[in-house]
Parts: C-alpha cells; sequence; structure tokens
C-alpha cells in the first residue's frame, strides 16, 4: 500500500502511470531509472513484484484512487508463467472471470495489461506507449 502511495507525487504536476511489473515478464530492473520509474519515462512509476498473479484489482483501484491517471499490469508471456498461472490470474481477474474483480465503478480504460517475455522490450514499449495515448483525455 505504501509503495502505491509513494509512486505519485503529494503535489502532482504532472501525469502519473502506475505499472505493477512482473521481475519474470521483461527486463524491468535494466529499464529502471531514478525514483522507481522508467529511465525513459519517469512519468511511468514501477511496482516490481515477484509474479503479477500476486497482483489484486483493489491495488491498481488504490493506485487510482490515489491520483495515477492510469495503471496496469505485466506479466510473463501466456503459458510461460514462473509460478504457473499467476498471469493467467491476473488476466482473468481483470476481465472480471475470477475474483477479486474489479469494481463496477472502476474506469476500465484506465487499467491495461500485459504479457511479455524478457526479450519483448521493445514490444512492452510500445503497448505501454499506445494505452498511455488511449488514457490521455480520460
Amino acid at each position: 500500500m505504501s509503495e502505491i502511495q509513494s509512486a505519485i507525487p503529494v503535489e502532482k504536476k504532472k501525469r502519473v502511470i502506475v505499472g505493477f511489473v512482473c521481475e519474470r515478464s521483461i527486463p524491468i530492473h535494466d529499464m529502471m531509472g531514478p525514483h522507481k520509474a522508467l529511465a525513459d519515462d519517469p512519468e511511468t512509476k514501477i511496482i516490481i513484484l515477484p509474479c503479477s498473479g500476486m497482483v489484486k484489482p483493489t491495488q491498481m483501484e488504490l493506485a487510482l484512487a490515489n491520483g495515477a491517471d492510469a495503471t496496469f499490469v505485466c506479466g510473463c508471456a501466456m503459458n510461460d508463467c514462473h509460478y504457473r498461472t499467476g498471469n493467467i490470474m491476473i488476466r482473468e481477474r481483470l476481465e472480471g472471470e475470477r475474483n477479486p474483480k474489479l469494481r463496477k465503478s472502476t474506469d476500465k480504460r484506465k487499467v491495461g495489461m500485459f504479457f511479455f517475455t524478457m526479450k519483448d522490450k521493445r514490444p512492452f514499449l510500445d503497448a505501454l506507449a499506445q494505452f498511455k495515448a488511449s488514457t490521455e483525455d480520460l
């Protein structure tokens, strides 16, 4: 919880995107800059987790409630989860097929999900840029 709150500046002047990223999906440690943000994209704050299956929709809702403009989760490619089903569980939760689900009041346009491998740095950055562009006017 405090990691989510610390990702969002108290006096927010720019957009803030909060991402929950599985440490075994993309090469996230190599992509990090200062202040727990992407090196080439300081408005995207990253919370690194051992598995995307650990993410609960309430954590993403908390990020939005605390001022994030959007939030996303990035897990391993489908059928390639280190813990077998973590990526499937978070996908089903965000799609409303498994509990816990996002609340009906959550603007689902502000919630993204990506599933990539360690080789997919560029595809991840492209997907993130597309997601961020889709949330700019929300």
